[in-house]
């Protein structure tokens, strides 16, 4: 799914369609999860309609952003005799001390509902209507005694009905979804046990239409598996690693590979894996001994727009100012990038830092505040929301910190160094060894060594010409993560994997 707040696997996704189209490749995404806000997402991510395709959208006959007949609140069918209350956000229908119904709206668009919700003569919600974000009804849940989904259903921006769902109780108590169908897709119903069926009709379907022998790339393996490697329609099929692929990620030689890893080496469905180094590549093959094509190709990539910016001078910068960009989570750890600052400050009194990245541990945020506070550091930090354009926190960034634990390469380092931002980072499984040129361009030190990444650090903070320096050797280094060669290595894969044999 591409959310508003895209994750550094949606963003790898939407630069590598960039490079395929810009070498006049046909190329989409494909996406299962339903979600009301999508085309208001792809264009936050600067997408078009046309460069994505979710499975839901496309069964609701809803692929474009513009809607004809956008529903009016003012027209829907109220209770009658009913008390209207109209708040911001909401309207509120009663009759007498009993709530029959509720309409809410979406913040970012005036007067487009989002949801409508209608009660009985109990008080207990019955019905949940959800909009669209473009403007029409999409779904509708009807709800049983105990509040939960009983079934779905799912309309086009006409009204007419294309999807259901039913939802039953286990014995355990356990609500699931077990049955879905599609009605009258093209002249007839399909029944599905469950959504990785279904999706593997979607997948199907895309590619017929698309004159089948398709390559699917899958980037989320534990969503789009299931549904790729059932297709019945010949197709071929490259899993990307995007992060690391043993289950204690420092130790990939002597820990065990992730279930979805082993499946994807050992089945005859999946014709390679893509992983985003040499140094990762090599340690799959120790560790597995597998025979499956595999090929190295980053995620990291820069557009030609990216790659002219121009190198905004050190002095021309805020003074001393830190960035990281990394979603809070504990893979980050942003602890060991806050005890590093402590010290740097300690040295550099106007020093700053800047944590781009949105909350993804809302316990481990707040701990991260209740340190910064216990290190006299509230004035000095910033939590910065999420931002798709970083471009000027970039330009205005004299130095970059990096403290995970583990990564799948670091996008986010390349993108700074293309401002000219140093980076001084843990030398950690997989990436920063590949990004950064040691005493060049910044600085790999040993990873957990917050004492020895602050020591780094000051030594280009207090030598203006030997930081001036590193930042032109940054901004260097970043063009060979242009589009010609992220496009010549796709090339090399997309044509091995073709001159297999199809997979029908």
């Amino acid at each position: 799914m591409i959310d508003a707040k895209a994750s550094g696997i949606e963003h790898a996704m939407m630069k590598r369609l960039k490079v395929f189209q810009a070498n006049k490749q046909v190329a989409m995404i494909l996406t299962r999860d339903y979600n009301r806000t999508y085309h208001r997402n792809l264009g936050i991510n600067g997408l078009r309609d046309e460069q994505a395709l979710n499975m839901f959208d496309y069964f609701q006959e809803a692929v474009q952003t513009n809607i004809e007949k956008i529903v009016d609140p003012n027209k829907l069918i109220v209770p009658k005799d009913s008390l209207e209350i109209r708040k911001a956000g909401s309207w509120l229908y009663s009759l007498g001390d009993c709530l029959r119904m509720k309409i809410t709206f979406f913040k970012e668009q005036n007067k487009r509902i989002d949801t409508v919700s209608i009660f009985d003569s109990f008080g207990h919600e019955v019905q949940r209507d959800r909009y669209d974000v473009r403007g029409f009804l999409s779904l509708r849940e009807t709800l049983d005694f105990d509040g939960n989904v009983a079934n779905e259903t799912m309309f086009t921006p006409t009204g007419k009905i294309v999807y259901q769902s039913y939802y039953r109780r286990t014995p355990n108590g356990q609500v699931i979804n077990s049955l879905l169908r599609l009605v009258n897709y093209r002249g007839n119903d399909y029944y599905f046990d469950n959504l990785d069926e279904l999706l593997r009709f979607f997948f199907d379907e895309i590619n017929q239409n698309a004159g089948s022998h398709n390559i699917f790339i899958s980037d989320r393996s534990y969503i789009v598996e299931p549904g790729l490697v059932n297709m019945v329609t010949p197709r071929k099929m490259v899993c990307y690693a995007h992060n690391v692929i043993t289950t204690v990620p420092d130790e990939p030689l002597t820990s065990p590979l992730f279930d979805e890893v082993k499946f994807e080496l050992s089945s005859p469905r999946v014709d390679g894996m893509i992983l985003q180094t040499a140094e990762q590549l090599a340690d799959l093959k120790q560790v597995s001994h597998t025979k499956k094509s595999l090929a190295v190709i980053p995620s990291a990539v820069l557009d030609n727009t990216e790659l002219a910016v121009a190198n905004v001078p050190m002095k021309q910068r805020p003074a001393h100012r830190l960035i990281t960009v990394a979603r809070i989570h504990e893979q980050k750890h942003l602890e060991h990038t806050i005890l590093a600052f402590e010290l740097i400050k300690a040295q550099v009194p106007d020093a700053t830092l800047a944590i781009h990245g949105y909350v993804n541990d809302d316990k481990l945020y707040q701990k991260l505040i209740k340190l910064i506070a216990s290190k006299g550091l509230t004035a000095a930090v910033t939590f910065c929301q999420y931002t798709v354009d970083l471009s000027s926190a970039y330009q205005n960034a004299t130095l970059y910190l990096s403290t995970s634990r583990y990564e799948g390469y670091g996008m986010a380092m390349v993108e700074a160094l293309s401002y000219g931002v140093p980076i001084i980072s843990y030398n950690i499984k997989y990436g920063p060894a590949d990004i950064i040129l040691d005493g060049n361009n910044g600085f790999l030190v040993k990873s957990g060594d917050y004492r020895k990444l602050a020591l780094k650090a000051l030594s280009l903070l207090q030598n203006p010409q030997k930081l001036q320096t590193f930042s032109n050797k940054a901004k260097q280094s970043s063009q060979r993560y242009n589009f010609r060669n992220s496009w010549k290595a796709w090339q090399q894969v997309l044509t091995t994997i073709e001159r297999g044999t199809s997979h029908d």
